[in-house]
């Protein structure tokens, strides 16, 4: 059987490699670090000095570069960019950021802005950064630590006070010390009410020492955490996780019944011989091939609104623009049933067109899923299962609907054309 089906030996033989290629080319950049856009509001080009170290804005940057892909840019650049898909996230510095770091009363603040598309790098982004956040905090507790042991030095013995912004003139324990006994001296020598202005400075300690301890307060939160990480909850519509879960199991679903279900009626009606009687009754190939993705187009609309039905009775996630989804599944529809056409005219029987089919659809539904390279992009966007699931995910995640989900309908249009009009040719070149 094997040898009378050269195609099928070409297939299992392929298959692999095909399999093994498009995973290495998803999982290439498992180590890279993802590209994150950097927008430093703080322009005042001021360093403060920590312990030994003298710390700038340029001194942070360095260390969050180790972690991820900084690329400096503008506020209204950076959320275009992110809009777009180029960078993963936007790391915003606030003004006041390094005064904030000199005056230790309170957290200087990164806020982290991710893109609700893609919520899988968002989460592994937040990680990251969680660490380098941590590991620098690390490294400036000891720096403070130190700081308020000399904080501890001034009240008790006493000096002037200019440390985390103030500047208080104390006199210390010490010194409290010897006015008491100075005045408890003179007040065993003589009954004099004079000697009761000599405990205004007693007074003046008390009220400095309670300022004192009002600073230690917040160095010790500034020692426990003195970089603070503010992640930025944009609107972003309703569960994002889940919704890049149903989409993804939408694509799945649909993309693969609609090019089994184009493969399959097309090689099929070969097998009945179908096809060359409608040959011969002067039906041109175009139009085939038409019947065969409308009728997927149709199935898989079918079949994706009741889906959707379900979701939205089922699960507290927001599905809601049925006007845009009918147009979207239909496109949908029309490109996994142009893309299965193509299949099921190049394969010589039923059964090499729905191995065939089946084989390629599953590792291209996948690099359209994961969240890929340049190059792992490039593929998922020659096939529709890519610009599906983000035309899914738009319409699920995007508290607006964007005009990206316009070219996104456009791209499965184009699609479809372009796979519809190479099963034709195949079909009108080949003998049936």
């Amino acid at each position: 059987m094997l040898w009378r089906s050269p195609a099928t030996v070409a297939l299992l033989l392929g298959y692999p490699i095909l399999v093994a290629l498009l995973v290495a080319v998803a999982l290439q950049t498992e180590g890279r670090q993802p590209a994150v856009a950097l927008v430093n509001l703080d322009t005042s080009g001021t360093s403060v000095r920590v312990g030994q170290q003298r710390l700038s804005v340029a001194d942070y940057t360095d260390r969050l570069a180790e972690e991820v892909d900084l690329k400096p840019l503008g506020p209204e650049q950076a959320q275009r960019e992110l809009e777009a898909g180029r960078v993963a996230a936007i790391i915003t510095l606030p003004e006041g950021f390094v005064a904030d770091l000199r005056s230790g009363l309170a957290p200087a603040q990164v806020i982290l802005t991710t893109s609700p598309r893609q919520p899988i790098v968002a989460e592994s982004i937040r990680r990251r950064l969680e660490a380098a956040v941590f590991r620098f905090n690390q490294s400036l507790a000891g720096e403070y630590v130190a700081n308020v042991i000399a904080l501890v030095d001034l009240v008790v013995n006493g000096g002037d006070l200019g440390i985390f912004g103030r500047s208080v003139e104390a006199i210390g324990l010490v010194r409290a010390r010897d006015l008491v006994q100075e005045v408890q001296a003179t007040l065993r020598q003589r009954g004099d009410d004079e000697v009761a202005d000599r405990l205004d400075p007693i007074v003046t300690f008390i009220d400095g020492a309670a300022a004192n301890l009002d600073l230690a307060r917040p160095a010790a939160n500034a020692i426990r955490s003195p970089i603070e990480l503010e992640v930025n909850e944009e609107a972003r519509g309703s569960q994002p996780l889940s919704a890049f879960g149903f989409a993804g199991a939408l694509v799945v679903s649909l993309g693969l019944a609609g090019a089994l279900l184009a493969a399959a009626t097309l090689s099929g009606e070969r097998d009945e011989n179908v096809l060359v009687r409608l040959r011969r009754g002067l039906v041109p190939a175009p139009a085939l091939v038409g019947g065969k993705v409308a009728l997927t187009a149709v199935a898989c609309m079918v079949v994706g609104l009741v889906l959707l039905a379900l979701v939205a009775l089922l699960t507290a996630l927001a599905v809601g623009r049925w006007a845009l989804w009918l147009p979207v599944l239909l496109l949908a529809g029309a490109a996994f049933g142009a893309f299965g056409t193509l299949i099921g005219a190049a394969a010589r029987d039923s059964r090499t067109a729905l191995l065939a089919t089946l084989m390629l659809s599953v590792p291209l539904v996948a690099v359209g899923l994961i969240p890929n390279s340049a190059p792992a992009d490039v593929v998922a966007a020659l096939v529709p299962f890519g610009p599906a699931f983000d035309s899914f995910q738009t319409l699920l995640v995007e508290p607006e609907v964007p005009t990206r989900v316009l070219l996104e309908m456009g791209h499965l249009a184009l699609l479809a054309v372009a796979f519809g009009a190479a099963a034709a040719w195949v079909l009108a070149a080949r003998p049936t």
